[in-house]
């Protein structure tokens, strides 16, 4: 028996091939699937987000702070993330529709609020953080992650700042004091003329002479002379020093500013709760094709019970069953995520809408590939699958897988069909676009399966 199987398979190459064919299955599965997304974290440099720079630069202490262009100069040459400069109504629309992850915007007082932390009234830096984590639930965490440590640079980079205004205040306030000290020993000096005049003046009055009255009332005068210039001089040195340390408050309302001069507000346009709601669409998508190959297996579309007269009736009497085993298992599928796992979605309608359509349009793809191609046809429905599990977006978006997904991404069924999930479920985007290819496909499908049909009752009337 065995030796009869094996001289079957050397007389029957086409069988050979297909059990090999079977065989490479896994490897190429392992394959795709993996070099598709092998380093993903590794290329995050390719994530498309929008940095908007609304700050004004100001002048103070002698230099001009521009903190808002040096940081949208700084993020431009990271690598962390794919950053362009745009302006708000481009960088919010290009967020909707999915072409960007997340939107960095810096307010018109970004700089100047840097140099009031010192002041009576110091105000706080804010940064605003745009997202979508409805496009991508993986990329929203990279970014929140990537978001939060330019918050913390851009913290020191502002305390550093004030740091150094401090530094000054108290390198002009030591200035005054050294001042202040050169006021004093002429106060000093000033003080012992005064002293030495007043010793004359008491000789002068004794031997009631004119020459040493003179001499003293002149040193006397001289030492009132160093006294005031002294006294000013004080004066002047103390009032500088307290001015420069007067400018610089030191409430705690400060050193809480001072801390943490940045904070930022993050808004995101199509909130997901939890990892299975951003994995859903993805998850939908591989159950209507797995649920397809299973019906594809175990029905045979190319089989009838009757003679048919024409290549329509007999596609439709197929179809009929098809068709509504979709319908059956897209309610299913329906009550399922709404009941079961309580999936929040944007519109319920829509949602079943994008599941009737994704099970006709699977089906459709691996009956038409079963009836075209045999059992080369079954074997191409697993690498379909495979192509689609590696390169429709559901999992990481292209910008992180490899370069041969990204160019197998916008012909693949799932990626539209992903799109009218998403929008379904959470980021209520116009996919008018997606709905018409995906029809166009389903009816493709169908045209080819009708000819297929066609062309066996001209072939073989009588044929099965």
């Amino acid at each position: 028996m065995l030796m009869s199987e094996w001289h079957y398979l050397l007389r029957h190459k086409i069988s050979l091939v297909v059990l090999v064919m079977i065989a490479l299955i896994p490897a190429i599965y392992c394959y795709l699937y993996l070099s598709s997304m092998w380093n993903t974290y590794g290329h995050t440099d390719d994530i498309p987000v929008a940095i908007v720079n609304h700050d004004r630069a100001v002048h103070a202490h002698g230099q001009t702070i521009a903190i808002g262009q040096r940081l949208t100069t700084n993020l431009k040459h990271t690598k962390d993330l794919d950053f362009h400069k745009l302006s708000a109504a481009t960088a919010h629309d290009h967020l909707k529709s999915g072409r960007l992850y997340l939107v960095v915007t810096i307010p018109a007082d970004f700089s100047h609020n840097a140099i009031t932390l010192l002041t009576q009234h110091p105000q706080r830096m804010q940064l605003h953080y745009s997202l979508n984590s409805g496009q991508n639930f993986i990329v929203s965490k990279m970014t929140t992650g990537i978001a939060s440590a330019i918050t913390t640079k851009i913290n020191r980079d502002v305390i550093r700042l004030n740091s150094q205004i401090l530094l000054t205040a108290l390198h002009n306030a030591s200035v005054g004091m050294r001042h202040a000290a050169r006021g004093n020993t002429q106060l000093v000096q000033g003080t012992q003329q005064l002293q030495q005049g007043n010793q004359r003046l008491q000789a002068a009055m004794t031997s009631i002479s004119n020459v040493p009255l003179t001499k003293g009332l002149f040193t006397t005068g001289a030492g009132l002379n160093h006294i005031q210039l002294g006294a000013s001089t004080l004066a002047t040195a103390l009032s500088l020093g307290s001015t420069h340390l007067q400018a610089n408050h030191t409430s705690s309302t400060n050193a809480n500013a001072i801390a943490q001069p940045v904070t930022s507000t993050s808004h995101d346009i199509a909130k997901v709760p939890n990892n299975g709601t951003g994995m859903a669409p993805f998850a939908i998508a591989i159950g209507l094709y797995v649920g397809g190959i299973a019906l594809g297996t175990m029905y045979d579309a190319g089989e009838w019970h009757r003679k048919p007269q024409l290549a329509i009736t007999w596609w439709g009497s197929k179809a009929a069953i098809i068709g509504g085993v979709a319908l059956i298992q897209s309610s299913l599928l329906f009550g399922t995520l709404r009941l079961a796992n309580n999936l929040k979605v944007q519109s319920q309608a829509a949602l079943f809408c994008a599941i009737l359509l994704g099970s006709l349009l699977f089906l459709s793809l691996i009956f038409c590939l079963r009836i075209l191609l045999g059992g080369f046809g079954t074997w191409l429905i697993s690498i379909v699958l495979v192509l689609q599990l590696a390169s429709s977006g559901g999992l990481y978006p292209t910008a992180l897988v490899s370069s041969l997904a990204q160019h197998l991404n916008p012909w693949l069924p799932m990626t539209y069909l992903i799109d009218l999930l998403r929008s379904a479920i959470s980021t209520n985007v116009d996919t008018n676009t997606a709905w018409g290819l995906i029809l166009l496909m389903i009816i493709g499908f169908n045209l080819l399966i009708i000819l297929r049909f066609h062309l066996l009752l001209k072939r073989d009337p009588l044929a099965n």
